[in-house]
């Protein structure tokens, strides 16, 4: 499935906004090259999948936002601004459902960064 250059940006900018930093030793998503991981993504991930995390991007990273008064799609929101609308999308029954399709997205682009293991594992983090 090929997606638009803005809506490669739409998606990485809802992972970035659901994991922004998890603890002290791990990265945010932010901090990561997440470049490999959409590749393997839109190579392997099964079909649906792939259109739940398309089917996530438009209201919740660019209709939420601008409904919601920002003038902006949420990948040029600071960080704030982006937890606040996902904050929002949980309490919207459409929009809650497909932030958890990006929730599991999140996870498995996270845990796939080899410096997430290491950190997860007590090693460096850097």
């Amino acid at each position: 499935m090929r997606l638009l250059a803005v809506e490669r940006l739409w998606r990485t900018a809802l992972l970035e906004a659901m994991i922004p930093a998890p603890r002290p030793g791990l990265p945010a998503m932010a901090e990561l090259d997440l470049d490999a991981f959409w590749l393997r993504f839109d190579e392997i991930a099964p079909a649906h999948l792939q259109l739940g995390m398309r089917a996530a991007a438009w209201p919740v990273a660019v209709a939420l936002p601008l409904a919601l008064g920002y003038r902006r799609p949420l990948h040029l929101l600071d960080a704030e601004q982006r937890d606040a609308v996902l904050q929002r999308a949980a309490t919207l029954p459409v929009a809650s459902s497909l932030l958890e399709i990006v929730k599991l997205v999140a996870c498995l682009a996270y845990f796939d960064a080899e410096r997430v293991q290491l950190g997860v594992r007590g090693g460096p983090a850097s």
